[in-house]
């Protein structure tokens, strides 16, 4: 009895190292073949009928990159037309206004795609754009203002931390959450939200031929579905990436094959690429979050929340 279940011990263990091999196996094989693919995609290459696409992902903080990639695309004679992606449900107020100057400085046709959510800021951007396609089921819209300023007094108080303020003004520190946000704070935050407010519907009336009444009476900060959206009149077209692709294809006339190019990472390998996008997106939801826990008192968005 004691000899069968040795052989039987040998043979299950047996069998797991011959399993750890294979995956050993196939994972150097993955290596190799990202590797491979990584330098097939980092080399730059002539491209005939080159659609450059943008992307404008998670929350907006920075228009830096994307100004530089429309401004690259823009120069670069190979690119024939831009497609902007957005899957984003906003952020940053001047950030979304600077998107919107690069994306309307381009003399190249360009349209806009949405992903799963282009919401407040996201939709923002997307208005710059001569032409918008979105899915049925995308979340857009959201047009509004938000501002949230913590009170961490009960806090400091547990932790027996003094915050001592020496301020200029009484509204030097409006916002603070050292202390209790009265009616003063409350009057100035409001005053300065609806004249950002009043940017973002004004920028939206204008971009989809309507009047500021028009847009003000559904701008409650609500998101819209694609299909509700385009009953709104606040896009165009119903379809996907690949139908904003034809669309823009037939507005630049152009025929036969044609060539997506995204911009250049700097990564070695598919492998390294993809551990960068995991990265990016893990440290973009550790910012949201801590965003939500310790907001900034001076900032206004244009930014889709539940929170």
């Amino acid at each position: 009895m004691s000899d069968n279940c040795s052989q039987e011990v040998r043979s299950d263990r047996g069998g797991i190292i011959a399993l750890i091999g294979i995956l050993i196996f196939f994972f150097f094989i993955v290596l190799m073949v990202a590797g491979s693919l990584g330098a097939a995609i980092s080399q730059d290459t002539p491209v005939e009928n080159g659609i450059g696409v943008v992307e404008i992902r998670g929350t907006i903080a920075t228009a830096d990159s994307t100004v530089k990639v429309l401004q690259k695309f823009q120069d670069d004679d190979d690119i024939k037309a831009i497609l902007v992606r957005i899957d984003s449900p906003g952020g940053s107020v001047s950030a979304s206004q600077e998107m919107v100057e690069a994306i309307r400085g381009v003399t190249k046709p360009i349209v806009i795609s949405m992903g799963d959510m282009a919401a407040s800021g996201g939709y923002y951007v997307a208005c710059a754009g001569p032409k918008i396609y979105a899915n049925a089921g995308t979340l857009t819209g959201s047009i509004g203002v938000i501002s949230q300023v913590m009170d961490l007094q009960d806090v400091l108080s547990f932790f027996k931390i003094k915050v001592h303020t020496v301020k200029t003004g009484a509204l030097k520190d409006a916002g603070s959450p050292y202390r209790s946000f009265d009616d003063a704070d409350r009057a100035y935050f409001t005053k300065l939200g609806l004249e950002i407010f009043d940017q973002f519907v004004s920028h939206v009336a204008e971009a989809r031929h309507k009047t500021h009444d028009e847009i003000a009476a559904i701008a409650d900060g609500r998101v819209w579905t694609g299909r509700e959206a385009k009953e709104l009149g606040l896009i165009d077209e119903i379809g996907g990436f690949y139908s904003a692709i034809q669309g823009l294809k037939e507005m630049a006339h152009m025929t036969g094959n044609h060539t997506l190019v995204y911009p250049k990472k700097k990564t070695d390998t598919l492998l390294e690429e993809l551990l960068l996008e995991g990265s990016s997106r893990v440290g973009a939801e550790i910012r949201d979050n801590l965003e939500a826990i310790i907001h900034r008192p001076d900032s206004f968005e244009y930014r889709y929340t539940t929170r």
